[in-house]
């Protein structure tokens, strides 16, 4: 089987961990020690990817996106066995996402695919921080009524887990208003987030087959 990419490719992944791009593969979330080991099977022609959990096999790849300067992942649409899945591939902030997708556009394009900039609309562009601005105020909100109801509440078990156990001294010591005050923070900034990326909506990098 031909190699689509000839060189070893390596961009740093999450974790500590690294991403590793080689032949046929895009493989995510392994140490520096394993793709060594993996460049020289793929070498071999002896890698198995039932070895790892995050590998694509590019020759199933059928498409992929990610909008540049907000994820930190690539997004790949894998089309096998009469089947279209989705795999993601972390990659360690949005800069190293940008620098990888860079590197594999060229082997995509001679395969291809065509990419292509597509602005998204406000709506679109209002999904993920809509999703995070209600996550925010949801949590603050369960947390701050728990603060409140503190006093209340007594448990029934032996054992409490440590996590509960600081969250209510804590809210014993300082109130539920610090808990009210931060969520109402960090909710006014997702609705900051909001309405700027719905005002300047991104662009998206899809490639299609």
């Amino acid at each position: 089987m031909a190699m689509i990419f000839e060189k070893p490719i390596i961009h740093n992944g999450q974790g500590g961990n690294v991403v590793l791009i080689y032949g046929q593969y895009i493989i995510g979330n392994i140490t520096k020690e394993d793709a060594d080991i993996s460049i020289e099977k793929i070498k071999n022609n002896s890698f198995a990817e039932s070895e790892f959990n995050s590998v694509v096999f590019i020759n199933d790849v059928v498409g992929y996106e990610f909008i540049p300067g907000s994820d930190s992942l690539i997004k790949f649409e894998i089309f096998n066995n009469n089947a279209t899945s989705s795999k993601i591939i972390n990659f360690q902030n949005v800069n190293v996402a940008k620098e990888a997708e860079l590197s594999i556009q060229n082997q995509f394009k001679q395969l291809g695919f065509k990419r292509e900039e597509i602005q998204l609309t406000p709506l679109q562009a209002a999904v993920s921080p809509a999703v995070t601005t209600l996550g925010v105020a949801g949590g603050g909100a369960i947390l701050t009524w728990f603060a409140y109801n503190v006093d209340n509440y007594e448990s029934t078990r032996r054992r409490i887990k440590w996590y509960v156990k600081l969250f209510n001294e804590l809210s014993r010591t300082v109130g539920y208003v610090p808990f009210l005050v931060l969520t109402a923070v960090l909710t006014i900034l997702c609705l900051f987030w909001l309405v700027r990326r719905m005002v300047n909506p991104p662009f998206k990098i899809s490639a299609v087959k």
